[in-house]
């Protein structure tokens, strides 16, 4: 495995990689009218996409904002169809391949074939083995931190990836996306604002 991301950008930057990154972004809200929207005029909408990051042109858009109360209240910044599939194609083909065999194989969050279910599993299976090593009670900690993604430093994780990726055409687009609709010194990366996020929690420990 590379050290770090290096001269991947162009080479991963295809109209065949932004419509796979098409087909995850829409899973599941096929029927809802900006992918509809999006779809009837498909291959042009993903080529003026594909142009408009070559050219750096590509500016992300306005994030539409709602609330959850499920399992409690949390502030939801959704942005448009078209920047969710930038975070696919982003995630999938810059991320993935390097950021996520470097975790621990603890890690289940958000991670292919792993998840909620894979965790539970490996908790039942190291209890077992606990119970049969060690004489007494043992213990396990639930516990979750209070507004992670709102107290993140846009800068810090700027920093931590840099030490990952020197594809500087790639850390400049990471740079748009981690500060795009930021203001100076702001502090929190909204939660689906990027798919990155998914990964801040390991990054920064």
């Amino acid at each position: 495995m590379s050290i770090t991301i290096k001269n991947c950008f162009y080479e991963k930057l295809t109209f065949k990689k932004l419509y796979e990154a098409h087909i995850r972004a829409r899973k599941g809200k096929t029927f809802k009218a900006e992918i509809i929207k999006f779809e009837i005029n498909l291959e042009n909408n993903l080529i003026n996409l594909l142009n408009n990051i070559k050219n750096g042109t590509y500016n992300i858009g306005k994030y539409n904002v709602f609330y959850v109360n499920e399992p409690k209240e949390r502030e939801i910044k959704a942005l448009p169809y078209v920047d969710r599939i930038v975070h696919q194609w982003y995630i999938e083909e810059s991320i993935k391949p390097y950021i996520v065999p470097r975790l621990i194989t603890g890690t289940y969050a958000c991670i292919d074939n792993r998840g909620t279910h894979a965790a539970v599993d490996k908790v039942q299976s190291d209890m077992k083995k606990i119970n049969r090593n060690l004489n007494g009670d043992f213990w396990i900690l639930k516990c979750d931190i209070k507004k992670f993604f709102n107290s993140i430093n846009p800068n810090i994780l700027l920093n931590i990836l840099s030490k990952f990726i020197t594809d500087k055409k790639l850390l400049s687009f990471t740079k748009l996306l981690i500060f795009s609709n930021a203001t100076t010194n702001q502090v929190g990366i909204p939660i689906r604002k990027l798919y990155i996020s998914i990964f801040c929690k390991y990054l920064l420990k």
